[in-house]
C-alpha cells in the first residue's frame, strides 16, 4: 500500500500565504531629540521607499512576473534560498528601480572570506525578448540562454555562450544581489 501526504503542500502553503499577507512596515528610526525638520524628512523617507515597491511591484508584472513578495515568498519557501538582485539609478531626472527576484536554482555563485566574490544567473528567454532587449543581437528559433553575471567589479550578459554587454566596471562597490539561506524560520 502506499500513502501520499498532502503535509509538504499545505506546510508550504501555509508559509507562502503568511508571507504574502504580513503587513509592509518601514520605519526609519529617529533619536527622540529629533528636530521636526529630520521627522518630516524621515517621513517622506518612508513614503518614497511605499513608493519604490508599488514601482518593483508594477514593473515586475510589466514582465509578467508576480508581485516582489509573492514572487521572493515562493522562492523562499520552495527553494529555502533567496537571491534579489537590487539595482536604483538615476536617468534623465527620473529614478529607475530594476529589482528582480532569481530562481535559485538557476544561479551559480562562489563565496570568499569576505562575501560575495561573484554570482550568475541563467535564465530561457524568448527570441522576442532578447531581440527586442539586446540591441544588434537576432536570435533565431525559439529563444535562448541568457546568464547575467556580476562580481565585485564588472558586470555582463551572455547570450548563447556570446557577450552580448561585454564586461564592464559598474562602479557600485559591491555585488548588488542579495543572496542567501532561509533559516529554521522562514
Amino acid at each position: 500500500e502506499q500513502y501520499t501526504s498532502t503535509a509538504p503542500q499545505t506546510f508550504f502553503e501555509k508559509i507562502t500565504d503568511g508571507l504574502n499577507r504580513a503587513e509592509l512596515s518601514v520605519s526609519i528610526k529617529l533619536p527622540e531629540d529629533a528636530e521636526e525638520k529630520e521627522r518630516r524628512e524621515a517621513s517622506l523617507a518612508e513614503l518614497f521607499l511605499f513608493g519604490a515597491h508599488i514601482d518593483i511591484d508594477r514593473n515586475l508584472q510589466n514582465r509578467g512576473q508576480p508581485p516582489l513578495r509573492e514572487g521572493l515568498g515562493f522562492f523562499i519557501a520552495a527553494r529555502g534560498w533567496y537571491v534579489l538582485k537590487c539595482i536604483v539609478y538615476v536617468k534623465d531626472n527620473e529614478t529607475f528601480f530594476d529589482v528582480q527576484p532569481w530562481d535559485p536554482l538557476h544561479v551559480s555563485y562562489e563565496y570568499g572570506s569576505t562575501g560575495l566574490l561573484w554570482i550568475a544567473n541563467s535564465r530561457w528567454a524568448s527570441a522576442a525578448e532578447i531581440n527586442k532587449e539586446y540591441e544588434g543581437v537576432s536570435i533565431r528559433g525559439k529563444g535562448a540562454e541568457v546568464v547575467d553575471f556580476w562580481d565585485t567589479e564588472r558586470n555582463s550578459i551572455l547570450v548563447n555562450n556570446v557577450f552580448v554587454k561585454e564586461p564592464e566596471e559598474h562602479n557600485l562597490g559591491a555585488i548588488p544581489i542579495l543572496h542567501g539561506a532561509v533559516g529554521s524560520q522562514p
